[in-house]
């Protein structure tokens, strides 16, 4: 199983879906998921492009397909989920290959930045979960969060209404937060306490970028680690991603000796990003790591180790001013 074999060896993903397809002709503004449905075949192509450059998960193309976003489209969460894993599966058949129902931040912020409930919000990924379950996904990959309450609705839902191993992945800055505030260590202990089967970081940076922030992602986490970076920085005139898939695959090998087990590649990466990856992968294996341990209490922008007493929260006021 999945499960087993985590972190004692090493596991490659797939890369990006979205500027792939842009590149392909999907027009800018388009709703890839509704390809599920009028373009099956390109959508088949490019998985088994992956497949055969050393993919051993790839990610169904449902990272939008939720009732939010899909409510202006006129399809159902079931219809674009169930048909997005069928396609994906179909063209993993006859390899060892594993469909991750891929699930996305929902469009909308929550409660208290936004107008979203919580309640709301998580509602929304246990429909997309259930849907993915039903239409046989091998695990659940919830990735590109900045918000770890996001995070935190969307790893519920799954982790209680499924029995699908469950990847979370966010999005961080070169400062070591998200773009509402939540640090690397907050993520990683509240993710692994409330039962993620591997955490990690993608898209926003390239792997040189990311490589600090997941060094430190290794310490705060007994899990496995994830590796999904983008290829570079995007040219800010034509959006052409400044590494090459030799540089790419060269700048993660330091992530490898941080602790980082599970790789792959987001906004900008190919198939052929991924079999250089695999080829500067081939005969490695999983670096020691660096643990520091303890109990904490987290808010998103803080982990409080508690190694002692400690005072949290305001002054008891007994006289009721």
């Amino acid at each position: 199983m999945l499960t087993e074999t985590l972190g004692k060896k090493l596991l490659l993903l797939d890369g990006a879906m979205g500027t792939v397809l842009q590149q392909r002709g999907l027009p800018p503004g388009g709703q890839p998921e509704l390809l599920n449905l009028t373009r099956p075949e390109l959508l088949t192509s490019i998985y088994q492009e992956y497949i055969a450059a050393g993919s051993q998960v790839i990610y169904a193309n449902t990272f939008g397909a939720n009732r939010l976003k899909l409510s202006r489209t006129g399809r159902g969460v079931d219809e674009i989920v169930a048909s997005a894993v069928t396609v994906a599966r179909q063209a993993a058949a006859g390899t060892d290959t594993l469909v991750a129902l891929d699930i996305g931040p929902l469009g909308e912020l929550l409660e208290p930045m936004g107008s979203l409930s919580f309640e709301r919000a998580y509602d929304c990924f246990r429909e997309m979960a259930e849907a993915g379950e039903r239409a046989g996904a091998d695990l659940a990959v919830i990735e590109t969060m900045t918000d770890l309450y996001e995070a935190k609705a969307a790893l519920l839902a799954v982790k209680e209404n499924t029995r699908l191993p469950v990847f979370v992945t966010m999005s961080f800055d070169e400062s070591g937060r998200t773009f509402t505030g939540c640090t690397v260590a907050s993520m990683a202990r509240t993710l692994e306490g409330l039962g993620a089967d591997a955490i990690g970081l993608n898209c926003s940076l390239g792997p040189d970028l990311l490589a600090p922030l997941l060094r430190e992602l290794c310490e705060n986490t007994r899990l496995p680690v994830i590796a999904k970076p983008n290829a570079g920085l995007p040219d800010p005139v034509d959006g052409h991603y400044d590494m090459s898939p030799e540089e790419f695959a060269a700048a993660l090998l330091p992530c490898l000796e941080a602790g980082v087990t599970i790789f792959g590649g987001c906004c900008g990466t190919s198939p052929e990003y991924i079999r250089r990856l695999k080829e500067a992968l081939e005969g490695r294996i999983p670096a020691r790591r660096h643990y520091v341990g303890g109990s904490f209490v987290c808010t998103p922008v803080s982990p409080l180790r508690l190694d002692g007493v400690r005072v949290i929260g305001e002054r008891v006021n007994p006289t009721g001013k």
